[in-house]
């Protein structure tokens, strides 16, 4: 008998959660659709390859200032209030693409989307452990992830293929979603993120408990920037579509069953240098393709299924690392570091690689990345963690 579905049903039943789901759903729906469109669309529209790195690079950096923000904001208003503000700022910008795709809308639109994506990121993730007891976390963190790659999923293959063939609808779809997670997160409980500050049992810093799982996102992040920015550019919208939707797919399935694993076992982490292992194989694959000019479907999915798997266990390994490292009253910290990791590594990686395009093609981006990865490899590995 599957042990998964009644752990499964019952965490739904936690009060918040299915709101926080569905908010969860709306705001990574939002981004996966326009991720890979507005890079695109910059180009189509006459930018160079730069400024298309350079709006995802804005973007994340917007985020992850926010994100250093977000604990004390969610300690200071609260879940709900946040939740929403920050749902209607990451969809609502994208309208101004309607009127035009000169630079500074371009930046503009990143900085106030950034902002939303930043908070939304960090109160959704810390209202995984604030709402579920703390044996159940790794297979919440795991329904989280379920959210998160379904709207991947059906957003990354959908915005390519919206803006193809329907052109500025695709922002249009992005503003009514945004719309829906701000009405979902009405149904959060009224909750105010903990005040309490505990220190570790062994007095170890803050930055030291949380280094080895942020530099294993950031670096896995890299090989998610190279996918999202210039897969489509590098071979087709067609096949970048589904390239992304994979990889969403596999990154799902891959969070929950390390989330299983890590609850099973009482501790995370043994799954991170494998899961590091395999992020590194799918960038490899990608790279091999692009050097040899195989814009080839079986090669591209292979690429995606092999990343998509290491990244999503990477996602949740990271994430419990931070959660198992600090108090439960740090969550929203943890989640904090973990999202600014996250996307520190996605903006950085874009704007790296995107200079690194412009100079060495699309290949050396990928190159690039899986060395990043490699080195945070080689890290985890010398750590011994998880064991």
């Amino acid at each position: 008998m599957d042990e998964r579905k009644p752990v499964i049903k019952e965490l739904l039943k936690t009060p918040g959660l299915p709101a926080t789901l569905v908010a969860v759903f709306c705001a990574f729906g939002g981004w996966s659709l326009l991720l890979p469109v507005i890079p695109l669309a910059i180009i189509d529209n006459g930018g160079s390859d730069s400024l298309a790195g350079l709006s995802t690079a804005v973007f994340m950096a917007s985020t992850v200032i926010t994100q250093a923000f977000t604990p004390w904001l969610l300690r200071t208003v609260g879940f709900r209030p946040v939740l929403m503000l920050s749902g209607l700022m990451l969809g609502l910008p994208a309208a101004m693409h309607l009127l035009s795709f000169e630079p500074w809308v371009v930046l503009a639109v990143a900085i106030v989307r950034g902002v939303g994506f930043g908070a939304v990121t960090v109160t959704e993730a810390a209202l995984i452990s604030e709402l579920v007891p703390p044996e159940l976390i790794g297979r919440s963190s795991g329904v989280y992830g379920l959210a998160v790659g379904s709207s991947q999923l059906l957003a990354f293959p959908a915005g390519l293929w919206v803006h193809s063939a329907f052109g500025d609808a695709v922002f249009w779809i992005a503003v009514i979603g945004a719309v829906v997670g701000a009405v979902a997160a009405l149904g959060l409980p009224s909750i105010k993120a903990s005040e309490r500050e505990k220190r570790s049992s062994e007095g170890t810093s803050t930055w030291r408990l949380l280094l080895l799982p942020g530099v294993a996102i950031g670096a896995a992040a890299t090989g998610f920037a190279a996918f999202s920015t210039f897969m489509a550019p590098a071979t087709s919208a067609a096949i970048s579509g589904v390239v992304l939707s994979v990889l969403g797919g596999m990154q799902m399935g891959s969070r929950l069953v390390a989330g299983t694993l890590a609850d099973r076992v009482g501790y995370p982490g043994k799954a991170l240098v494998p899961a590091l292992v395999l992020c590194a194989a799918g960038v490899g694959v990608a790279t091999w393709m692009i050097v040899n000019g195989q814009h080839s479907w079986a090669l591209a999915i292979l690429a995606a299924a092999l990343f998509g798997s290491g990244f999503g266990a990477v996602q949740n390994e990271a994430l419990l690392l931070m959660f198992h490292r600090l108090p439960r009253s740090k969550a929203s910290v943890a989640s904090a570091v973990w999202n600014m990791s996250f996307d520190s590594g996605t903006g950085a990686g874009a704007l790296l690689l995107g200079v690194v395009a412009t100079s060495f093609a699309y290949q050396g981006a990928f190159l690039a990345s899986g060395l990043i990865i490699v080195l945070a490899l080689g890290a985890a590995a010398f750590s011994k963690v998880g064991k």
